[in-house]
């Protein structure tokens, strides 16, 4: 591109050229002349030309900063202390100077493309060098197209040094979560009262995780895939701290948890926003509801609604009547059935519709199950009790004709994984589907073509529901 811009490298920094080379001309474009806007204007404008093996045509304008932006114009302060947010100090005369982008450019990318109104503000951002302006000609050369508004070198750079700063900050804090999950992991002795294989699994993730990288912890399957990085290491110290305080307490309250931790003025606070979302995928890494590892005052237990003959070491329930499960029940006692079809439902609308015909249970050996929303542990931990007893021949899955559905299909079909047992699915219009690829096309058509339906919408009869279960 050296010899595409020949001339401008004297006026022009090569920053500038190469943003505009690499993000704003189309293949075959070049830059040529250079016109500045007065003495005291920051800006030129430069032609956007197009050569063929035997035209030159101009094919548009560009006005630019045509200078990069300083290392002082992307410096980052260090973030502020709790000292310095009580003795804030006044911005310096370069602070001034040089200003951050503002509020509304910080999402631009290099392909937005904005119509801006002519006003002080857009010649102020222009004169900034945090947009440019690009106007392009129809095939005679003259005649405007378009204009528009699209991100400027000095915004460009800005945000790469900004998101330079954070890859670095994100690093910064990895390590600092490593280094003090091999102190906790090392410092740790015989859990308290607790068996070794209750911690085991989460013990283990927190050895995993010190051999992380950012960018493995970023793609990470093991966090919901919306979480951020930051937030994947603020659960990373939730973690540890966890399996830390569960090592010393036999029991210990949600706020205990930071406290220890940090050991600072605030520190008990420090999980409390994430508190649900934490607390369901420790539950998930370690396979056990939260009060297993000693934690109490939750405020919350979760139910599994069932009705079927089910029998634990320390209760026993036959079919007729809706009756409940807890979490901690679920996570102490192991259950086993006789029934050899079970049932996995999204509602419990449809629970108590089949328990309520009589003998419907008893006479074609069904047990049925509400997870009532996505999968918590202690329904996995239940599915894969029952799995595992060699009872079941097949499990029916049932769930609302919706995208979380079909999300909660799938999280059934895979509690039940490694079952001999045949899985079917029931589709909106009582047919039966024995494949979860087959289940996927259906509602990726059904979803397209149809408004949401559901379960209730065809729940059906008797009937109906002993044709499945013969099928």
């Amino acid at each position: 591109m050296k010899s595409e811009t020949r001339g401008l490298e004297a006026t022009m920094d090569e920053e500038v050229i190469d943003y505009i080379t690499h993000h704003i001309l189309k293949n075959g474009e070049q830059l040529e002349d250079m016109e500045r806007h007065g003495a005291e204007s920051t800006t030129i404008q430069l032609a956007i030309v197009k050569r063929t093996a035997r035209t030159l045509r101009k094919v548009g304008l560009i006005t630019v900063r045509p200078d990069a932006p300083s290392a002082q114009d992307n410096a980052h302060p260090a973030p502020p202390s709790a000292q310095d947010n009580a003795h804030p100090t006044p911005p310096s005369a370069e602070e001034t100077v040089c200003p951050a982008p503002p509020l509304p450019l910080l999402k631009w990318t290099p392909g937005k493309r904005a119509l801006l109104p002519e006003d002080a503000q857009t010649f102020s951002w222009l004169q900034a060098g945090w947009v440019l302006k690009e106007l392009r000609f129809r095939q005679d050369g003259r005649s405007v197209a378009q204009i528009h508004y699209r991100m400027g070198p000095h915004l460009f750079k800005h945000l790469q040094a900004e998101k330079t700063q954070a890859g670095l900050e994100e690093q910064r804090q990895l390590e600092a979560y490593q280094q003090k999950a091999g102190l906790g992991l090392a410092a740790l002795e015989a859990p308290l009262q607790k068996p070794s294989t209750l911690l085991a699994a989460i013990t283990d993730y927190i050895a995993a995780s010190r051999e992380w990288t950012p960018r493995e912890l970023a793609q990470s399957e093991l966090f919901p895939p919306n979480w951020s990085v930051a937030k994947r290491i603020r659960f990373l110290h939730f973690v540890l701290a966890l399996r830390m305080i569960s090592n010393q307490q036999e029991q210990f309250d949600w706020k205990e948890i930071g406290a220890q931790y940090y050991g600072v003025i605030g520190g008990s606070k420090v999980f409390d926003a994430h508190k649900d979302e934490f607390i369901s995928l420790l539950e998930e890494w370690g396979g056990q509801p939260a009060a297993s590892y000693g934690l109490v005052s939750l405020g919350r237990i979760t139910p599994l609604y069932f009705a079927g003959n089910l029998n634990g070491t320390w209760s026993g329930y036959r079919a007729g009547p809706v009756h409940a499960l807890t979490d901690l029940s679920i996570a102490a006692d192991h259950y086993i059935t006789d029934a050899t079809t079970l049932w996995l439902v999204e509602n419990r609308a449809i629970l108590t519709r089949v328990a309520a015909e009589r003998d419907f249970l008893q006479q074609t050996s069904s047990l049925i199950a509400c997870v009532d929303g996505h999968l918590r542990s202690s329904h996995k931990n239940f599915i894969r009790q029952l799995l595992g007893g060699n009872a079941i021949r097949q499990v029916l899955i049932w769930t609302d004709y919706d995208t979380d559905g079909l999300l909660i299909s799938g999280e059934l079909a895979e509690a039940a994984q490694g079952s001999p047992a045949r899985l079917k699915w029931i589709g909106h219009d009582r047919k039966v589907m024995t494949s979860w690829p087959q289940y996927q096309r259906y509602m990726q058509v059904l979803l397209q073509e149809k408004k949401p339906l559901e379960q209730e919408q065809i729940v059906g009869g008797a009937e109906d529901w002993r044709q499945w279960i013969n099928l």
